[in-house]
């Protein structure tokens, strides 16, 4: 008697779990889109930089008149250091001496009546001096003030004027407007090209109508490893220091594209489920493009395939389903 009643009470929940659940589902289709890379950018002005003296120098005869649009690498000023010049010279001498003195020395330790270690201590000398004279050279190289790039000349000092070491001595400003500046990888660097569109992303991470172009993207690394790209056109209103959040879009790929809603991530792992045979099969996948309707996909999922949309959270594999279109 009591096996007969279980009997007939498991009946209906055996029948109740071999119903399909009513799905609704899409087909997978090939899209293309643009790869984004998410940055955060800071607003700079103009540019513009001042150049200041390297060492207790006179300032020159200007070399432009004041408010002179001039090319990246002119001359606009020059500085007459007060005793540079002659330390050189003196050290130009001190060094052919030294020079000389460590010739015969090495000579005389052929013939062995010096030394070795007494030639040495001579080559050893000479070698100081002749870094000491490379260094106060290039110092007085830099007497020449050259434009870091193109801009208007504003000369701070008069000529004659005696200027400290960091004195102000010009400054330049360069032509156009707001500009962003960003650091990349270099992985991401590479994705990126000169000319690439650029979007601003609103407060809740929407998209804005790309505005923007990547006008320059840098040719060396810095210190910490990332490269800096430079951006017009994406900071609208905004005031020189203020940071902004912007998407670099890359050049146009393709991919399998499905709705947002048949996206199930577990794990820190991505699955869609696909009806094969009246049953929902997952698949994993790689998420290569989020947006905001449909995700951008890589993996074994095959173009066309039937992908389930709705409620993909309560989905099994081997389950049976039934589309409702």
């Amino acid at each position: 008697m009591r096996r007969a009643l279980t009997a007939l009470l498991l009946v209906p929940v055996v029948a109740c779990a071999a119903a399909p659940l009513s799905v609704h589902g899409t087909r997978a289709v090939q899209a293309s889109y643009r790869p984004a890379i998410q940055v955060f950018a800071r607003a700079h002005g103009p540019e513009h930089a001042v150049i200041q003296a390297p060492y207790d120098a006179v300032m020159g005869p200007l070399v432009v008149a004041p408010g002179t649009a001039v090319a990246a690498g002119a001359v606009i000023a020059r500085l007459l250091p007060l005793s540079l010049a002659g330390t050189v010279r003196a050290l130009e001498a001190q060094t052919e001496a030294a020079r000389t003195v460590y010739e015969q020395a090495r000579v005389l330790a052929h013939q062995g009546l010096v030394t070795p270690a007494h030639a040495r201590g001579l080559k050893a000398r000479w070698q100081a001096d002749a870094a000491a004279l490379r260094a106060d050279g290039a110092r007085l190289a830099r007497g020449t003030v050259r434009a870091p790039f193109a801009g208007t000349v504003r000369y701070r000092v008069a000529p004659g004027v005696l200027l400290a070491r960091g004195a102000d001595v010009v400054a330049i400003g360069g032509a156009g407007g707001l500009y962003e500046t960003c650091s990349l990888t270099v992985r991401e660097a590479d994705r990126l090209y000169v000319g690439a569109r650029v979007r601003r992303l609103a407060r809740h991470g929407r998209a804005e109508a790309s505005r923007g172009r990547v006008y320059a993207i840098g040719a060396r690394v810095d210190d910490l490893g990332l490269v800096r790209a430079y951006v017009r056109g994406a900071g609208g209103r905004l005031r020189p220091g203020q940071v902004l959040r912007l998407d670099l879009l890359g050049h146009p790929r393709t991919a399998i594209a499905v709705p947002r809603s048949a996206l199930l991530v577990r794990h820190g792992r991505a699955w869609v489920y696909v009806v094969r045979g009246a049953r929902a099969q997952p698949v994993r996948v790689t998420i290569v493009r989020m947006g905001a309707r449909r995700v951008f996909v890589a993996g074994p999922l095959a173009r066309g395939a039937l992908v389930i949309d709705t409620g993909v959270a309560r989905l099994r594999a081997g389950i049976p389903v039934r589309v409702v279109r």
